[in-house]
């Protein structure tokens, strides 16, 4: 239930279904415009097809299985921005009602309804280069199918920047608030954001040239609403292609380098995040600073420790590969003989995060201090090895760290903390 302080009655006119993991774009745009309007709902979080079959209390209210979905008052409806458009009039909100901004142009606003339709328009446009740039082969020279695609790309997402820059202050129609129209766009331009960089090596953000997108982006991550939903590159370029299709690598150097990093070069005690990085930190939080971020990954691992042990015991279990996200293997099955080595190596983890051992012995080049978490971690690891099992151990815990979500499990700051703390007990289970 989401009450925003009011009652399961009025929390009961609707239900929001939405996909379990947050890999849904459209789940994504739905979900914002109700934390931000503040609209009480049920939530019911329903699988995607690429990690595991949907319930049949959902396929049965809605046949084609697809998401996002809500039931107002008893009725279904499909759709996103369909749905928006409805909970714009059913929950007002600004001058026309109690639902936090108003998110559409008044009835009468001709002029206003004029440009929110040329900028969804627009949109459109925008997700149909970056499919053409993105999901097909890139053939230097061959029009659309090569460089074309990419100044095709280019050029929308200038025409997007310059209509952004056409209002007074960050948003598409201006005013205080996003609208449905800057929904409409944040959860694919976010997308776009990770895919164009680690398939084709093109940053679209603090590249210095679309700076309206910039300061767009900037204000959204104000928002504690939008950074709930938002996701970060590595899970991004994960789950896109079971939804999209295969991503098409361009080549070269640049375009090396940065899926390298998205895939985990830069895993490594002590990290060097900021707001200033090709996948930015968000001011809120290099402001709360790498200790917050610790903490809350410790958080989310202890909250759940007993499950996640036996998740990470996948790794040295049986894969069943029935659906198709890197990410997602519901039907696997777990070696429990592992599990008391796996779950002593993840409290010893939780531990480090804490107390930030790790990161001080990576930071000296240096042992970790004694009586450390991280000189007990590195005691237990070299146990394990000494016993053999360093390899297996490993395995777990990479399964695990591949496997971080975001938004899902954490926040992206705090992933790559859990991340690379992982890593540097991967480092002692092998002597390094």
């Amino acid at each position: 239930l989401r009450l925003f302080g009011r009652s399961e009655d009025e929390a009961g006119r609707l239900t929001f279904y939405r996909d379990h993991a947050a890999w849904c774009p459209y789940c994504q745009k739905l979900w914002l415009q109700i934390e931000l309007k503040r609209i009480p709902c049920r939530i019911e979080r329903i699988n995607m097809r690429s990690y595991g079959a949907k319930p049949k209390s959902f396929t049965s209210k809605v046949p084609s299985g697809l998401l996002p979905v809500v039931e107002l008052d008893g009725r279904i409806v499909t759709e996103s921005l369909v749905i928006m458009q409805m909970l714009e009039q059913e929950f007002p909100g600004g001058d026309f009602g109690p639902y936090g901004p108003a998110m559409l142009p008044a009835p009468g606003d001709a002029e206003g309804l004029a440009r929110a339709n040329k900028l969804l328009k627009l949109e459109r446009v925008l997700f149909s280069d970056w499919c053409g740039l993105v999901f097909r082969p890139s053939v230097p020279g061959a029009g659309l199918f090569g460089g074309g695609a990419m100044g095709a790309f280019e050029k929308t997402l200038s025409a997007v920047d310059e209509a952004l820059g056409e209002t007074a202050g960050h948003w598409f129609m201006g005013g205080d608030a996003p609208t449905i129209v800057d929904l409409q766009y944040v959860s694919h331009v976010e997308r776009m954001n990770a895919s164009a960089l680690y398939w084709k090596g093109m940053q679209l953000r603090g590249a210095g040239r679309w700076k309206n997108i910039d300061k767009w982006f900037d204000a959204f991550e104000q928002l504690p609403e939008y950074r709930a939903t938002q996701s970060d590159y590595y899970t991004t370029v994960m789950d896109i292609p079971p939804q999209y299709g295969p991503g098409f690598s361009s080549g070269g150097d640049k375009q090396e380098r940065a899926a390298a990093v998205i895939d985990g070069a830069n895993w490594r005690l002590p990290l060097k995040q900021s707001t200033r990085d090709a996948e930015p930190l968000t001011a809120h939080a290099e402001a709360a600073g790498e200790q917050a971020a610790r903490e809350e990954a410790a958080w989310e691992l202890s909250q759940n420790g007993d499950a996640v042990a036996r998740f990470a015991c996948r790794g040295m279990g049986e894969a069943d590969g029935r659906y198709g996200a890197p990410l997602a293997d519901p039907m696997a099955t777990p070696d429990l003989d592992f599990l008391p080595r796996v779950d002593e190596a993840l409290r010893h983890i939780t531990a480090a995060l804490l107390d930030g051992s790790m990161a001080s012995a990576a930071r000296a080049k240096a042992a970790p201090a004694e009586g450390s978490a991280a000189a007990r971690a590195s005691a237990s690891a070299a146990a394990t090895r000494a016993e053999g099992e360093g390899p297996a151990i490993a395995a777990c815990l990479e399964y695990l760290q591949r496997r971080v979500g975001v938004p899902r499990d954490m926040s992206f700051a705090a992933a790559q903390q859990l991340r690379a703390h992982i890593e540097w007990y991967k480092d002692q289970l092998s002597g390094n």
